[in-house]
């Protein structure tokens, strides 16, 4: 199991998201990063149409609209 960091790095979650959304790591890779920079889980809103990513306490990290 990903052992989750207890406080989470928004900035540095945040660039490696876009990396991975530009393909340069697989979905493995990006798992292990949430854990590291704190995102717990991430929610989407199908109606919104958007991907919300968490901490461990449930605080919003980012909030991302999903292109159509």
């Amino acid at each position: 199991p990903l052992v989750i960091a207890e406080t989470s790095n928004a900035e540095k979650f945040k660039t490696e998201l876009k990396a991975h959304q530009q393909g340069k790591t697989d979905f493995l890779t990006f798992i292990k990063m949430c854990a590291t920079f704190g995102i717990e889980k991430w929610v989407i809103c199908m109606d919104k149409m958007t991907c919300t990513y968490y901490d461990k306490a449930e605080n919003e990290i980012l909030v991302e609209k999903i292109p159509q």
